[in-house]
């Protein structure tokens, strides 16, 4: 605690007596007025003591917080002859940066704790944005946590086992979301199977493993309610000289703010870029999920424009838009590996399987918009468009625009 008041040691009351309101009481410090409390869970918040009235001035670089989402209650006093000068400040533990760097706004004693790195401050300078990250045998329960290889952002070649456990608050918390700042690895072979490296999420059904390169920008949400407690993540990897490392943020995602479940993928744009895993390379085998775009106001239409050759072996993979919601232009030839993708729907094929339609569509639908991914676990069917010679043209690229009614 600052001590505002000159020269040598004095009472408590005459201490109170001259320091002013906007002396603070750093936070970890203790005292019989004071109790601390500490919550990092995913809608966790951080705690902070600071003299009654006394709100630090100035506007955060980072992380800042509006006034409505810092809590502030007066602590009682011990003795009703002293007047209360403590408020508690609360703010939740969500997600801050600093540049391209992203942390967990915490108090500088959780901080420390949790072994970080201080970026910057956050919720009105009441907290710090925190990096923290784990890597093999490592274990987590901070939102915001980052998983890394081991040495990132140096590379490996070694074979490896490298288990991660993130473990979360069960009443608080319902889904995880996954976002892959960096993942390379040896990808998957021309069946989209990955034999030589893999990541896994144990008990996951939305893909039985992951492996390649990850898309700029690319998400994914596990649905974790009523699941084990921790969440394991696996990283299996075989000896080769091929280069690997990751870089994962983990956010977690609290019960009242979950997205609908099967989404793997959920967009919250009018504007924004969809694709599979390892595009360009072969994609993969056993995924099972969906991607969804959450209706916007005053929009009735989305249009979806292909960026790139794109492929999926219909009838055993899917790549599906609802039923009767697609306007689409006349077929091309199935050979072209031009901007093109096949597809099915629930029902009916919206074309012959392996056939194609030219970019871009525009889709109808009363609702948010959902695209189905599917592709078989274990079929023996390349993944890419043998019949044009064309491995690299795999999987879906496509960027989506949702248009005003």
């Amino acid at each position: 605690m600052r001590v505002c008041c000159g020269g040598s040691l004095i009472a408590w009351l005459v201490l109170v007596s001259c320091c002013t309101l906007q002396d603070s009481l750093v936070v970890g410090e203790s005292h019989p007025n004071i109790k601390t409390s500490y919550n990092v869970s995913g809608d966790g918040v951080g705690n902070a003591e600071t003299r009654s009235g006394a709100r630090e001035s100035g506007t955060s670089p980072v992380g800042h917080l509006p006034s409505h989402t810092l809590n502030t209650t007066t602590l009682p006093p011990r003795d009703d002859k002293f007047l209360s000068i403590f408020t508690l400040v609360r703010f939740p533990n969500v997600v801050c940066s600093v540049g391209s760097t992203s942390g967990t706004c915490l108090t500088p004693h959780d901080c420390t704790r949790f072994a970080g790195t201080q970026l910057g401050s956050c919720a009105d300078n009441f907290g710090v944005c925190c990096y923290i990250e784990v890597s093999c045998g490592g274990t987590s329960s901070t939102n915001g946590t980052h998983l890394v290889s081991p040495g990132y952002p140096a590379t490996y070649t070694n074979a490896l086992t490298c288990t991660i456990t993130f473990t979360r608050t069960p009443e608080h918390t319902c889904q995880l979301r996954l976002d892959f700042l960096e993942f390379e690895s040896f990808p998957p072979d021309q069946y989209g199977k990955c034999v030589e490296d893999q990541m896994k999420v144990k008990g996951e059904p939305k893909f039985q493993y992951l492996c390649g390169t990850s898309p700029p920008d690319w998400h994914f949400y596990l649905d974790v309610a009523g699941k084990p407690n921790p969440t394991v993540f696996t990283f299996l990897t075989t000896s080769s000289t091929f280069v690997r490392k990751f870089k994962i943020r983990i956010s977690t995602i609290p019960c009242h703010q979950r997205i609908p479940g099967g989404c793997g993928q959920y967009f919250t744009s009018t504007t924004g870029t969809i694709q599979s895993f390892n595009y360009g390379g072969f994609y993969l085998a056993g995924v099972d999920y969906a991607i969804c775009f959450r209706k916007e106001k005053d929009m009735c239409t989305t249009t979806l424009k292909v960026q790139g050759p794109s492929f999926v072996a219909c009838p055993n993979d899917l790549y599906r838009l609802p039923v009767g919601q697609m306007a689409a232009t006349s077929a091309l030839s199935a050979l072209n590996p031009l901007s093109l993708y096949c597809q099915l729907n629930t029902q009916v094929t919206v074309l012959l399987p392996l056939a194609m339609i030219q970019s871009p569509l525009t889709t109808l639908t009363n609702g948010p918009l959902v695209i189905w991914h599917r592709t078989d676990p274990s079929d023996n069917f390349p993944n890419y468009r043998s019949a044009a010679a064309c491995p690299t043209c795999a999987g879906f690229h496509q960027t989506f625009t949702h248009n005003h009614c």
